[in-house]
């Protein structure tokens, strides 16, 4: 089960989404020793005590987080850095956060577990 589970509608070619998101995992790779790589439209990304994925489409962006014992207690400091961040990119509507635990924001859940 993933301890973050995020969609960010967008309105961007799926290539520049793309290239978004890679921008913003390579300074977060700097920042916090991530390593990444792409399988088709999901890049995955790994780090001691995280590891995650980020589907990309041509309407959406798909997050899944997986977070270990010791990165837990910061899940909510996370989920705020990961929506900062996809305004930032993206602008427009907030990320819907997945079912699961609840984030504590006011982002919609939704009852699938997609």
């Amino acid at each position: 089960m993933s301890d973050i589970n995020m969609v960010k509608p967008h309105s961007v070619p799926i290539a520049k989404a793309r290239t978004l998101v890679q921008k913003e995992v390579d300074a977060l790779s700097a920042e916090y020793d991530l390593s990444s790589e792409w399988q088709g439209n999901t890049l995955h990304f790994h780090r001691s005590g995280l590891d995650g994925q980020m589907h990309v489409t041509d309407k959406e962006i798909r997050l899944r987080v997986t977070l270990g014992f010791l990165l837990r207690p910061f899940r909510g400091k996370l989920i705020d850095h990961v929506e900062r961040s996809f305004e930032k990119l993206f602008g427009g509507r907030e990320p819907v956060a997945q079912a699961g635990k609840s984030s504590g924001k006011t982002a919609r859940t939704t009852g699938s577990g997609r």
